[in-house]
């Protein structure tokens, strides 16, 4: 598998201001054709990294990975580093990218 999670948009506690990923942002910049987001979110422990794995992996690999504890918690939103390519019955490209809040 290639690719691995990006932090697109997280919240500095610090500031108190939410920041823009510039390498995530960097990626959707340089897709030229159509796009379309595949979005999960929901409670802890219920599956969205798995789902959005089965897109993203499929030749293996970890991919969007989950914490150690009992309570994990994914802050902020996240995107695979690589769109997934896709060809219309038309022949028309487009790309999906696949987020988790």
């Amino acid at each position: 598998m290639s690719g691995r999670p990006l932090s697109l948009v997280s919240f500095n506690a610090s500031t108190h201001k939410f920041e823009i990923g510039h390498e995530a942002l960097d990626v959707l910049r340089g897709v030229h054709s159509p796009l379309g987001v595949v979005a999960v979110c929901g409670r802890a422990r219920q599956g969205k990294s798995y789902i959005l794995n089965q897109l993203v992996s499929a030749g293996g690999g970890k991919g969007f990975t989950i914490g150690p504890t009992h309570r994990p918690c994914t802050k902020g939103l996240w995107m695979w580093s690589e769109p997934l390519r896709h060809e219309g019955v038309d022949g028309s490209e487009s790309y999906t990218v696949g987020m988790k809040a």
